[in-house]
């Protein structure tokens, strides 16, 4: 099984087709983790056979401990993630351990597994090989999300419903990025374009969400309410994401907060304007990062611009400042992109968590002040770079924790702290190699492809990837390390 197009029919038959066998060996992540592994960041990371049982045995010693705030201290709450040098098929497991663990199959009343063949269909359509807008994207946009909803604590402040289309949408928010900008799919008139006048690539992110949900049956088992406020979420929150709304909605950002009766957490309409704003701050999260991370990211992302700014440029376009290949100075475009864009987003995020936490309600803006401190501090790299100085583009340093204090102490504290390190939870274990050997060995055997031309019947734009060596290239589907030799599935 080679790249995967996109399919048309549901696969309904998901779970008729497997049987029990696979449904015992395919638990979710909260029931199963048989492996250690050793964690990419810093966070506490001890791996226990069974999280949950780790978990009942912490809260009969004490209070008990919410699921989501053990969440916090787990390996994928960080600011450290970082996609580069790291297998496809472990990013895809991240995506799926993600969705898992902010416990979207109970929320959608569906498997485990179908849920991975969600994944997959996404991980396909973003196979275009482009410089940034690439799976490993995907992956950094949906952890960045996941960890500012975990360490805030507003996945406890949502509906599962709402929780659920806020992580979709994270996943799905590019999906099947040509690698060239609205304005570019604007000027050579696209067919693209031509569906979607406005937004044309957001538009199109949202359509071809809408199709995969439906060849996998995803909503079929919710009510219409229910269905009704998950497709509405998904949709704020993509569409949001196009950079020509910015101003204005920074601008409706401001006019809310200036009523000080608005609690962003009270209705509807104010978690959709927090949730929007929340995945805008994900997906220009890069510089956010700790260094070593943001400037790979800034590397890919200039790669990508300039791409555009050739294909303008040989068209007889005027090229854009910042897709100028010959004239951009990178560092010093980039100082103007942190403080005119990417700060001031995340201080109106702060400023949200803030008005929150007035109301009364238990939430910490703690994690997006590290993100300001990120921003800053490597802002203050970029100046440095643009006025001639070295800065170590391989620079490590260690994760600021503010926005959460180490579990170990936290135990401590109520005299539940052991020197060993079996009592204490660790968690977000990975699956045991055996389920996933399976999993991927049942997805070659059971998946459907995808019919593009009736699935998704616009032809974006066939140039989109660059002829220069790229530093992060798929390395096949997943699905290509399994022998089908190797499990009876």
């Amino acid at each position: 099984a080679g790249g995967v197009g996109a399919g048309a029919s549901a696969l309904s038959h998901v779970g008729r087709s497997v049987g029990r066998k696979y449904e015992q060996d395919l638990r979710t992540l909260e029931e199963v983790g048989k492996i250690d592994v050793k964690p990419r960041s810093r966070r506490l990371s001890y791996y226990r056979n069974d999280p949950e049982r780790a978990l009942r045995k912490l809260q009969q010693a004490g209070p008990e401990v919410d699921w989501f705030d053990f969440l916090v201290h787990t390996e994928l709450c960080t600011m450290n993630y970082s996609p580069f040098n790291t297998p496809d098929a472990t990013l895809f497991d991240d995506v799926v351990r993600m969705m898992d663990n902010l416990r979207v199959p109970k929320t959608l009343k569906k498997s485990s597994k179908e849920l991975v063949a969600f994944v997959y269909d996404v991980y396909s359509l973003m196979q275009n090989k482009a410089p940034y807008h690439n799976f490993s994207h995907v992956a950094d946009i949906t952890q960045y999300l996941y960890t500012l909803l975990l360490a805030t604590h507003l996945a406890k402040r949502l509906k599962p419903i709402e929780l659920a289309a806020a992580i979709f949408a994270a996943v799905c928010h590019d999906l099947d990025h040509p690698g060239l900008s609205n304005v570019y799919q604007t000027s050579e008139h696209t067919e693209l374009w031509q569906r979607h006048a406005e937004s044309p690539l957001e538009s199109h992110h949202f359509a071809c969400f809408e199709a995969l949900i439906a060849k996998h049956g995803m909503l079929e088992h919710l009510d219409d309410e229910s269905r009704a406020r998950f497709v509405h979420v998904v949709r704020a929150m993509i569409l949001a994401t196009d950079m020509a709304k910015h101003q204005t909605l920074m601008s409706t950002i401001r006019t809310r907060l200036e009523d000080d009766a608005f609690n962003p957490i009270a209705s509807e309409d104010g978690i959709d304007l927090t949730l929007m704003i929340a995945l805008k701050c994900a997906d220009i999260s890069n510089q956010a990062r700790p260094w070593r991370v943001a400037n790979r990211w800034n590397e890919a992302v200039y790669q990508e611009f300039y791409h555009e700014g050739d294909l303008n440029r040989k068209a007889g376009r005027t090229v854009a400042p910042l897709q100028d290949r010959e004239t951009n100075v990178i560092p010093k475009s980039t100082c103007g992109f942190i403080g005119f864009i990417v700060a001031p987003l995340f201080e109106a995020f702060v400023a949200i968590m803030t008005r929150v936490h007035a109301k009364n309600v238990d939430v910490d803006s703690s994690v997006v002040e590290e993100c300001l401190v990120f921003l800053h501090k490597n802002k203050d790299r970029y100046e440095l770079q643009a006025s001639g100085h070295h800065v170590d583009v391989d620079e490590i340093e260690d994760e600021l924790v503010i926005f959460s204090e180490d579990l170990r102490h936290g135990l401590r504290a109520q005299g539940r702290h052991s020197d060993n390190a079996a009592d204490l939870p660790g968690v977000n274990a990975g699956y045991d190699g055996m389920a996933r050997q399976r999993r991927l060995s049942w997805l070659r055997r059971h998946y459907k492809p995808i019919d593009r031309e009736t699935l998704f019947p616009v032809d974006i734009v066939k140039s989109a990837t660059p002829d220069d060596p790229q530093p992060r290239r798929p390395d096949g589907p997943p699905l290509g390390e399994v022998d089908d030799n190797t499990v009876d599935g």
